[in-house]
This record gives structure tokens, C-alpha cells and sequence, in this order.
């Protein structure tokens, strides 16, 4: 089901020309963050390949996100402001599942990587850039990923795979509850009037392909799957 939303993402955003090409890695990053749904299948992906996790790196606790996007939703929804600098900061230290600048598990690779496009090339702007309803489209791919995964976590990468890497279930479950957050059910969308269409059409891709309906499926108010 998560591979079915990855691609209805990527068909949806197919019409735009990105700068993105295989060797660039800006983006590339430590700040990473998903679920352990998407965890297990790099830490499968791992396993097949014979390749085993990396050493992962230890001081994370600037990298632990404070809310999860689903939770970030919620108390937007709720009419109360999150304070920006009680987020966790980006980190620019190359991702080390990066190899001569290219990805070693890029057919798994986290949403987080697949949706960050750019219309520009990041390495000579020092910015990206995308159209805003392609943000909308992945803020909303995000939110769908986490409430998929009911009784998970989300975090960091690499607290993320050293949790999935615990052999201990006692000691994965004491990392979780120092590293990760629980995720959170969606509580709605947050999206514009006139990006609803397409916001609809993608829900209603994910429905007919994957059979998959949030409880609480609306997009800020208004009925969807109609």
C-alpha cells in the first residue's frame, strides 16, 4: 500500500520539470524524518540485498522532531500556533546512505526523500523550489503515510532504523519512548480552495487503488470522496 501511494505522488507530480538528476544530492541530508511502516522497508530492503544497516550515528537528539506532521495538523486545526523554533534544525551532514553521491537504497528510499523536488538546481541557488500545490500534495501524502501506520512511530532516520534494529523488545521500547514519538490519526487537511480538486483526485486514486479510507477523511471542512 505504501508503494501504490508513492506512485500515485509521482504520477501526480509527473508534469513538472524538475532540476533533480541522478548524482544530486544536495538534498541529501541527515534530516530525514518517517514512520517505522517506512523503516521496515529499507531495513528489509537491507536484508535481501545482503547489505545490513550502516553504522548509524548516535547524537540525535538535535534531530528529534518535537511533533509529528499529523500532530502538527492537529493543532493547527484546533486554532493554536506552534512555535517554529521548538522544531528539531536541519542538519547538512550527508545522509549515510549516500555513496558517491548517489542513494544506496533509493528504491526504498523515505517519502521525505522521494517528495523533496526542486524546479532549481539546489546546489547552485541554495534553495529549492516547487510549485505550492505540489507541497499541499506532499504535506497530505505525509499525513496519509502516518496514519497508515496506527501503533508506529515516526522520527529521525536513524532513530527510526536503530529502534527497527533492537533485539531486545524491551530495549527497542524504552528507545522508542526516548527517541520517537507515537504516530497520530489524521485529523483533517489543511488545503486552500483552489487546490481541493486536486487534493480530491489524489484521495480518490488512493481509495480505488489501495481500498484505503482515513476515518477522518476532509479536506478543511469539505467533504471529500463525494
Amino acid at each position: 500500500m505504501i508503494s501504490d501511494i508513492y506512485t500515485i505522488f509521482v504520477e501526480e507530480s509527473a508534469g513538472i520539470d524538475f532540476a533533480c538528476r541522478s548524482g544530486c544530492s544536495t538534498c541529501c541530508t541527515r534530516s530525514v524524518n518517517l514512520t517505522t511502516a517506512e523503516g521496515r522497508l529499507i531495513v528489509d530492503f537491507l536484508h535481501k540485498t545482503g547489505k545490513g544497516l550502516p553504522d548509524l550515528p548516535r547524537d540525535q537528539v538535535l534531530l528529534r522532531p518535537t511533533l509529528t506532521g499529523n500532530g502538527l495538523a492537529s493543532l493547527y486545526l484546533s486554532g493554536k500556533e506552534f512555535e517554529p523554533e521548538a522544531e528539531a534544525p536541519w542538519l547538512f551532514e550527508p545522509c549515510f546512505f549516500l555513496q558517491d553521491n548517489l542513494c544506496t537504497i533509493y528504491p526504498v528510499r523515505p517519502f521525505a526523500c522521494r517528495s523533496f523536488n526542486s524546479t532549481v538546481i539546489c546546489a547552485q541557488s541554495e534553495v529549492a523550489e516547487a510549485p505550492d500545490w505540489l507541497i499541499t500534495l506532499a504535506i497530505v501524502t505525509n499525513q496519509l503515510l502516518e496514519d497508515l501506520d496506527r501503533g508506529g512511530w515516526w522520527g529521525n532516520l536513524a532513530d527510526v532504523l536503530s529502534f527497527l534494529d533492537a533485539t531486545n523488545e524491551e530495549t527497542a521500547s524504552m528507545a522508542a519512548q526516548e527517541r520517537l514519538l507515537p504516530t497520530q490519526p489524521l485529523p483533517g487537511l489543511l488545503v486552500v480552495p483552489q487546490e481541493r480538486p486536486l487534493i480530491n483526485r489524489f484521495l480518490v486514486k488512493v481509495r480505488e487503488r489501495t481500498g484505503y479510507t482515513p476515518a477522518s477523511l476532509s479536506v478543511t471542512g469539505t467533504d471529500t470522496l463525494s
